[in-house]
């Protein structure tokens, strides 16, 4: 029987075994992970199940029942330590070999971490999977005050959720304006500025260079020199592209490098989601969005059973909850010529557009918006010539822009 083994059961890898039974994929699927949980979703855990409104049962990808019901054999508690891409064949540590077909890696990201004095106390957490989100939600009865490190969106999530939950908490950042080379600055001092409203403190400029306690964090001490008590830290200061399942002739460079069809450099061994680097708009970029790992891992599915046949032409998105707002973010500009306002910042409802060469929409950013996510996407993807005063002016239809 043919055989597809997907690395990784993440929103990529699962939503990669589903379409292939859906597209008529008849061989058999193999979907393994090292995590030892039923494959769940990341995003609620530094929200919603954070702050308790949504259950365990609530961030499952999908019903347990579903793997059997498309029969998927699911593997968990997994490590593949390496794959012979002539052979076809994977190996795992301490576990039996296994061929394949074809072979999709859907490995994800993993975490940068800090190494500094301290770093092994009780109370100091990086959130990556559902045993930290658990040991994190047990540790936050017994907090006063916390501190993140890093004002990322996973670090402002977080926050967001413990100062909802009456926690004190003090983002420490490296930069002046946090997610600046993304959004901006005027993006970036709003985000500042939402925090400080919400009554969290935000210092900027200074890093973490020490933690200081008996048993647990007591306090952080930072190259500025201020000490900061609290009784936990939470450390998300960005990933890296996963690409640990390697090969001499597998191009990794910014994640596996993919063509339009998830192809990687290597014959029937396909890349989707957050490990990889793809082609958009003539150059090959990387995001770790889970709206990208879904529509990718579709996408990819669709070319392994029938070859190169759907491009991929995703328009980048990504979307955050903080406090009262949501916050959406649709193409990907890592330099852009001019922005335009739409909406006003101060009443926290806008749309802000990165505009390139010739007045052409490249990305935008969203502020309490949504009825602006149709015709925004559409910009981006039509990549025509916009009039920037009617751009701004919210007495003219977006649609009509």
């Amino acid at each position: 029987m043919n055989t597809t083994i997907i690395i990784g059961a993440g929103i990529a890898g699962v939503n990669a075994a589903e379409s292939l039974r859906k597209e008529g994929y008849q061989g058999r699927i193999v979907l393994m992970d090292r995590d030892r949980q039923i494959p769940y979703d990341r995003p609620p855990l530094s929200k919603e199940w954070m702050k308790g409104e949504v259950d365990d049962a609530r961030i499952l990808l999908r019903n347990p029942a579903i793997y059997e019901k498309l029969d998927i054999d699911l593997k968990l508690g997994v490590e593949v330590t390496g794959i012979d891409p002539d052979r076809k064949i994977l190996d795992t540590e301490n576990g039996p070999s296994y061929e394949w077909e074809k072979l999709i890696l859907a490995t994800g990201t993993n975490l940068r971490t800090l190494s500094i004095p301290g770093d092994d106390l009780k109370g100091i957490f990086y959130l990556r999977k559902m045993d930290d989100a658990l040991a994190i939600k047990y540790h936050m009865q017994y907090v006063k005050q916390a501190v993140i490190i890093g004002a990322g969106f996973i670090g402002a999530e977080l926050a967001s959720s413990m100062s909802e939950m009456g926690i004190d908490v003090t983002i420490v950042e490296r930069s002046a304006y946090p997610m600046e080379n993304i959004v901006g600055r005027q993006v970036s001092e709003h985000f500042l500025d939402l925090h400080r409203r919400n009554g969290v403190e935000v210092i900027t400029e200074d890093s973490v260079t020490q933690f200081n306690g008996e048993m647990k964090v007591e306090e952080v001490v930072t190259s500025g020199g201020r000490s900061i008590p609290c009784q936990a830290v939470m450390i998300g200061v960005g990933v890296t592209p996963n690409t640990k399942v390697a090969h001499p002739q597998l191009e990794a460079e910014g994640g596996y490098v993919v063509n339009e069809y998830g192809e990687t450099s290597l014959s029937d061994i396909y890349a989707v989601g957050d490990c990889t680097s793809w082609p958009y708009q003539g150059a090959p970029i990387h995001i770790e969005h889970w709206d990208h790992a879904v529509n990718h891992a579709k996408t990819v599915s669709r070319n392994i059973i029938h070859p190169q046949s759907t491009p991929y032409t995703y328009t980048p998105y990504f979307w955050s909850d903080q406090y009262s707002t949501r916050f959406q973010y649709f193409g990907h500009a890592k330099r852009w010529s001019k922005t335009v306002l739409r909406g006003s910042i101060e009443s926290d409802a806008f749309t802000i557009f990165y505009l390139g060469a010739q007045d052409i929409v490249k990305a935008a950013f969203l502020s309490n918006q949504p009825k602006n996510a149709l015709p925004v996407r559409r910009m981006i993807q039509q990549q025509k010539v916009i009039d920037v005063e009617a751009l701004a002016d919210e007495g003219v239809a977006l649609k009509k822009v």
